[in-house]
C-alpha cells in the first residue's frame, strides 16, 4: 500500500513539475510510477464506473477523443488521454490525472495486453487491423493473436467490433458480450478494388475470403466460400451516406432506433470513426440529440486533415503511417482537390517504423493523374519517396527532393497555388505543426487531440 502511494505521490510531483517546466510530461510521470509500482494502473482504475479501452491501427486517436467527447457532453466527469500517449506509461499518466466516473482509455493495439492485465475494462472498441510498422506488431496474424491473449484477462467485458474487418470480428469468436458496427452498401462500396488486401484469409479454415463489396482496404462485405465464415450482422449499421469534402451525412440505424449525423470529417476512414464512437455511446444509454451535437461539431485532432490557413493558402496536414492510411488518404484528398502542392514528409524513426518498404505497397495511382503544381519529398526518407513516385510514373520535373523540413516548407509557400497538402509519418507531425504555427498559421481545430 505504501508502494502504490508514493507511485502516485511522486507521478503527480513529476507530472507537475513536468507542466510547469513546459517539457509536456505525458509519459514521464507514469513511467517513473509504473517503476515504483508496476501494479499501479490496477490500482488506479478500482473505482471507475466504467473504463473504455479503445484500440486499432488507425482511427483509435479520432475514435477515443470523439467518444470521449460525447462522454463528457452526456453529463458524465471523463478522463481521458487527451495528449496521445497510449502506451502503458501514457495510460498511467493519465490515470494519474484526479479520478472521474469513466475512463476512456486509447491504448496502443501491441502493448494491450500490459494495460488488460491490470485494467478491467468494461468495453472494448477496436476500429480496424492494418498492416502497421512491421518492426513492431510483424504480421496481422501475429497481431490478432497478441489481441486475443489480451482480450482474454478481461472476459466479462463488452467487445465492440468493426464487422466490416474480417480479422476484428474474428476476435468475436466464441466471446458472450459482442456488439458490431458496419457500413452497409453505399455509394462509395466498390466491387473491386486496387488497394492492397490485408484481412483476406478466412480465420477459421484459412481458405481465400470473397467479397460482394469493399469500402477501403479489407474492410467491406465478406464470406468464406469453404467455410461458413462470413460478415456477421451489425448492431450498428450506416447506411444512405453522401460525402463532400466540406460534410459527411449518413443515418445510422440501431436497434432501438435511426438516427442522422452529420460530421465536418472527410472520407469514409472518418465515417467509421464516428460510427464507432457513437455506437459504444448508444451502448452506454447516451441520448442520441447528445451524440448528433456532439458529432456536427467535432473537428479531427493535430493531424487528421487538420486545416491551417498561411499566407492565402489552405494547407492541410495529415499523418499516414500505413499503406492503408496513405491510399485513404489521397482518395481523400485528392478526389475533392483542387491543383495543389503536395508534400510528403516521410522519417524511418522507431515511432515511424523503421521499415519503410510499405510506401510500395501504397495505392498511389491517384497522384498521377492529380491537379498538381509540384510534389515535394522531405525527411530522413525523401530519397525513397521520390523514388516511389518515379516508378509510379509521375514525371520527375515536378518532384523535387528536400529533405530538410524548414526548408520543403519554405518550398511549399513560394509556390502560387491556394491549396497545399502534407502528408507526415509520426515523428514529423509535431514538427511541421510547430514549424506552420511558428509562421503563424491558424489551425481550424480549437480543441487539440492526440498524435498516435
Amino acid at each position: 500500500m505504501f508502494r502504490t502511494f508514493l507511485a502516485i505521490w511522486i507521478g503527480r510531483l513529476v507530472s507537475f513539475l513536468s507542466r510547469w517546466l513546459k517539457r509536456g510530461g505525458t509519459s514521464l510521470p507514469g513511467y517513473i510510477a509504473l517503476k515504483i509500482d508496476p501494479n499501479l494502473m490496477k490500482h488506479l482504475t478500482s473505482n471507475y464506473k466504467k473504463v473504455i479501452i479503445v484500440t486499432g491501427t488507425n482511427g483509435k486517436t479520432t475514435t477515443a477523443n470523439l467518444l470521449a467527447n460525447i462522454l463528457k457532453a452526456s453529463g458524465l466527469k471523463v478522463i481521458h488521454n487527451t495528449e496521445g500517449a497510449n502506451m502503458p506509461a501514457g495510460v498511467t499518466t493519465t490515470l494519474l490525472e484526479s479520478p472521474g466516473e469513466v475512463a476512456v482509455l486509447e491504448v496502443d493495439e501491441g502493448t494491450l495486453i500490459h494495460v488488460t492485465k491490470q485494467v478491467k475494462a468494461d468495453m472494448v472498441v477496436i476500429t480496424n487491423l492494418l498492416r502497421d510498422q512491421l518492426d513492431r506488431y510483424h504480421e496481422l496474424e501475429q497481431l490478432v493473436q497478441v489481441i486475443n491473449r489480451s482480450l482474454s484477462f478481461i472476459p466479462e467485458a463488452t467487445l465492440v467490433l468493426n464487422a466490416d474487418d474480417s480479422l476484428v470480428t474474428s476476435l468475436g469468436l466464441n466471446k458472450n458480450n459482442v456488439k458490431y458496427f458496419g457500413l452497409a452498401r453505399n455509394e462509395l462500396s466498390q466491387e473491386k478494388t486496387t488497394e492492397v488486401l490485408e484481412g483476406h484469409i478466412c480465420p477459421i479454415c484459412h481458405k481465400p475470403l470473397e467479397f460482394n463489396f469493399y469500402h477501403y482496404s479489407h474492410l467491406g462485405n465478406y464470406f468464406c466460400p469453404s467455410c461458413s465464415y462470413s460478415r456477421p450482422k451489425a448492431d450498428y449499421e450506416v447506411n444512405e451516406v453522401k460525402l463532400s469534402f466540406q460534410q459527411v451525412c449518413f443515418n445510422l440505424n440501431y436497434p432501438e432506433g435511426e438516427i442522422y449525423l452529420k460530421t465536418q470529417m472527410p472520407g469514409v476512414y472518418n465515417i467509421y470513426n464516428v460510427l464507432a464512437a457513437s455506437s459504444t455511446a448508444l451502448q452506454l444509454n447516451v441520448k442520441p440529440v447528445t451524440i448528433m451535437k456532439v458529432v456536427d461539431k467535432f473537428l479531427p485532432g493535430q493531424g487528421r486533415a487538420e486545416t491551417f490557413h498561411l499566407q492565402n493558402k489552405k494547407i492541410t496536414l495529415m499523418l499516414v503511417k500505413n499503406p492503408t492510411g496513405l491510399s485513404i488518404g489521397l482518395k481523400t484528398i485528392i478526389t475533392n482537390s483542387k491543383e495543389a502542392v503536395y508534400l510528403f514528409a516521410i522519417n524511418d524513426l522507431a515511432a515511424d517504423g523503421r521499415d519503410v518498404s510499405w510506401l510500395w505497397d501504397a495505392d498511389i495511382t491517384l497522384l498521377v493523374d492529380a491537379p498538381y503544381n509540384l510534389i515535394i519529398c522531405s525527411g530522413l526518407r525523401a530519397g525513397d519517396m521520390a523514388i516511389r513516385l518515379k516508378y509510379e510514373g509521375i514525371k520527375m520535373d515536378s518532384v523535387v527532393v528536400v529533405p530538410e523540413q524548414e526548408a520543403s516548407v519554405n518550398r511549399l509557400l513560394s509556390e502560387s497555388v491556394s491549396e497545399a497538402v502534407i502528408f507526415c509519418t509520426y515523428t514529423n507531425l509535431a514538427l511541421y505543426r510547430r514549424i506552420l504555427r511558428k509562421r503563424g498559421a491558424e489551425s481550424e481545430v480549437a480543441y487539440m487531440s492526440s498524435l498516435s
